[in-house]
């Protein structure tokens, strides 16, 4: 029951962030180890032979991508990821591409975290005159034909493996080594469009209802052998008293 409640948990997780852009779901992968037990409450008392347990996967594939008007939104088509600086100095990776530009001019994530350059160092554009954005596919930002600068990207080849949940939907590596600078091959960047989420918010209200019958079911089942000890105490305590 309580890993039914971890996995309802992780759905309603999903189905919460689906409107985000970039989101990656994440998946449950469920075990059992007669010899590793998680949580000894699972075990005491009942014989159970193996602790059932369940870790969670993100799920790295690619989201739909789909147009959104907007010069500074940027998706990624591919296994690349985009570089963010945190408060306290961090770098964390998304593929949240909705970005926009700060009063002081830097290219900015919308919950105003600096998006970073190929330099490493955060991207500023003049846009005091004005005049038509683009970004290529690789990156490089122009105004009227003029470079303003180039998206930083990096690449993992077991993102799953890598990275790990960090603030505002980006993600942490948890050894910096395993980030490699740059696009991966056959990644291309398609400016004004975002990536959608690429969980199925339909398979998971499914996946949800399936979860919480079974978390009933598991329920019924502990009521029915807590009735039958209930019937077994009274018995054995009529016996004593006769």
């Amino acid at each position: 029951m309580r890993v039914g409640q971890d996995y309802q948990d992780l759905l309603s997780e999903n189905l919460s962030m689906q409107s985000i852009p970039g989101y990656k779901q994440t998946l449950p992968v469920f075990s059992t180890d007669p010899h590793t037990v998680t949580n000894r409450a699972q075990l005491a008392g009942s014989g159970n032979p193996a602790a059932v347990r369940m870790n969670r996967v993100i799920d790295f594939a690619q989201g739909p991508v789909l147009p959104s008007g907007d010069p500074y939104h940027v998706a990624i088509e591919g296994q690349g990821f985009f570089q963010v600086r945190e408060a306290d100095g961090s770098t964390t990776y998304t593929r949240n591409g909705s970005f926009g530009i700060s009063s002081k001019g830097e290219l900015q994530t919308a919950d105003g975290a600096p998006v970073l350059g190929k330099s490493g160092s955060p991207i500023t554009v003049n846009t005091t005159s004005g005049g038509n954005v683009t970004i290529g596919a690789d990156g490089t930002i122009s105004i009227n034909g003029t470079p303003q600068g180039s998206l930083g990207f990096a690449h993992f080849d077991n993102p799953s493996a890598s990275l790990q949940p960090g603030p505002y939907g980006r993600y942490v590596a948890a050894n910096t080594a395993d980030a490699k600078s740059g696009l991966a091959s056959n990644d291309h960047v398609l400016q004004g469009s975002l990536e959608q989420s690429n969980g199925n918010p339909v398979q998971e209200m499914a996946n949800m209802i399936q979860a919480m019958r079974l978390y009933e079911a598991n329920q019924k089942s502990m009521q029915a052998v807590d009735n039958t000890q209930n019937q077994l105490i009274s018995s054995l305590g009529a016996h004593a008293q006769a």
